[in-house]
């Protein structure tokens, strides 16, 4: 079935997009998206976002650099409470809003709805009930633009696996939003096996948290983060997808090169290590 914004080449009988972009794929749906292009919302994308402020039982959250994006909340009821007890959200827990998210904390969410998309206004409406969710500490927060990161079945990887190189032996965690937002972290191993196996406790979840972000990280995983942190950085500049796959050459692209953290953003150095991204396409 034919779409918008294309050119029919009668001859070769092909259909040829009339815009450049990406290619995202969707069972047989092909759509081509634009650089630049606005992030659109979809019930269910993954975000990471900024606390911004706090209004009547809830938290408003941005999820961009700019303001171009529509505005998105966090409700109350959106959230685990920090004792993990299911129950119903009181005049006391609205008072002490500030003590579980305050401005300037960065979270991970999901998109539950889109109210009042289009023209004139509208609000996304967050939850963050899953255990890869909620306030994000000990890490190092990213923002790109939304069109370079394309949804895919996981969103949450873990990197530095047995044979890949460039870790040195450090796991970390990297968290892909839809909307450009990207954390990266050391890896919480307990919460990946607690998510593989199903049997998710969420007082056991918010102690494999809070003993995340109290603990120190070491010389060597402060290494790996600002590395990875750079491989985004460098794929950004020229315009590649980021994806785990992607992030993986550059790793091992810039341990073969033998540069340094701070040396892997100089434009000839970028050059180099990406060029293994260019190769696929």
């Amino acid at each position: 079935m034919q779409g918008q914004d294309y050119e029919e080449d009668r001859q070769n009988q092909h259909l040829i997009a009339s815009t450049t972009g990406t290619v995202m794929r969707t069972n047989k749906l092909i759509q081509v998206i634009q650089p630049n292009s606005l992030y659109s919302p979809q019930t269910g994308d993954p975000i990471i976002g900024r606390i911004v402020s706090i209004a009547s039982s809830k938290w408003n959250v941005s999820m961009s650099l700019n303001s171009t994006t529509l505005p998105a909340s966090l409700p109350l009821t959106g959230i685990n409470l920090p004792d993990g007890m299911q129950r119903m959200r009181t005049s006391a827990d609205a008072l002490s809003m500030r003590e579980v998210l305050k401005e300037g904390d960065v979270i991970s969410a999901e998109v539950r709805m889109v109210q009042g998309q289009g023209v004139g206004g509208g609000n996304i409406v967050l939850h963050a009930r899953s255990v890869r969710c909620g306030k994000l500490e000990n890490g190092c927060f990213v923002m790109v633009p939304s069109w370079l990161i394309a949804r895919r079945k996981k969103h949450f990887v873990v990197l530095g696996n047995e044979g890949e190189e460039g870790f040195d032996g450090v796991r970390v965690e990297v968290l892909l939003g839809c909307n450009g937002g990207i954390w990266i972290q050391r890896a919480m191993m307990e919460l990946e096996d607690m998510a593989d196996s199903g049997s998710i406790i969420l007082e056991k979840v918010q102690k494999i948290r809070t003993d995340h972000a109290n603990r120190n990280t070491t010389l060597e995983e402060r290494t790996v983060v600002a590395k990875v942190r750079n491989a985004i950085e460098a794929l950004k500049i020229v315009h590649c997808r980021i994806t785990p796959e992607n992030i993986l050459m550059v790793m091992k692209a810039t341990a073969q090169v033998g540069c340094s953290v701070m040396d892997m953003l100089r434009p000839e150095i970028i050059v180099e290590i990406t060029k293994c991204t260019r190769r696929q396409t």
